[in-house]
């Protein structure tokens, strides 16, 4: 009786460990909507932790150049009444989050994608290997008005960045080896 009890007990266990872990990666996208290729230029690369109850994006980086953007979870409230599904011409199902102007290049994503706005929200598509990706931007009004869909833009995946050592990815940092003689 009691080695059954621990056994299950132990499943349990177990379950909730693979469950809670998470594999993190890299999907990198080309711009494909006027959106996209004005706002990014060369495109996007998200970072992105994937469980087996879902996925979180953590960090969108500017492709070509060296700026990136954390982000938080994002409130469907904070977009007004009903949130997003009161919005016309969006993805009302799709994931919600805000660039943390605070850290990295956040206000810089936030003047770029919306100018004049003090916040800026991203929505993503469902993130898959050899998947398009939407994200749509949206960005506060510090007036006092509604909250406005700055930018629709869609992606052509490009790859998944291969992590080395299974280390968590650090996209500023130059990961080839240096082979330069002397």
């Amino acid at each position: 009786m009691w080695g059954r009890a621990v056994l299950i007990g132990f499943a349990a266990t177990a379950m909730a460990t693979a469950a809670a872990h998470a594999e993190r990666k890299m999907y990198s996208y080309d711009p494909i909507s006027a959106d996209a290729k004005r706002l990014t230029g060369a495109g996007l690369t998200v970072v992105f932790d994937k469980k087996l109850t879902g996925t979180r994006v953590l960090k969108v980086l500017a492709t070509g150049v060296p700026v990136q953007g954390r982000l938080v979870d994002g409130r469907d409230k904070d977009l007004g009444p009903g949130g997003l599904k009161a919005m016309s011409g969006v993805d009302a199902g799709a994931a919600l989050y805000e660039i943390d102007p605070k850290f990295e290049q956040g206000k810089i994503y936030i003047r770029a994608f919306c100018p004049g706005a003090t916040r800026l929200w991203l929505s993503f598509s469902r993130l898959a290997l050899q998947r398009d990706l939407r994200v749509q931007a949206f960005g506060d009004d510090p007036k006092g008005g509604a909250t406005r869909v700055c930018g629709t833009l869609d992606f052509s995946f490009r790859g998944e960045w291969k992590l080395p050592n299974g280390r968590r990815p650090d996209p500023m940092e130059d990961w080839a080896p240096d082979n330069t003689p002397g």
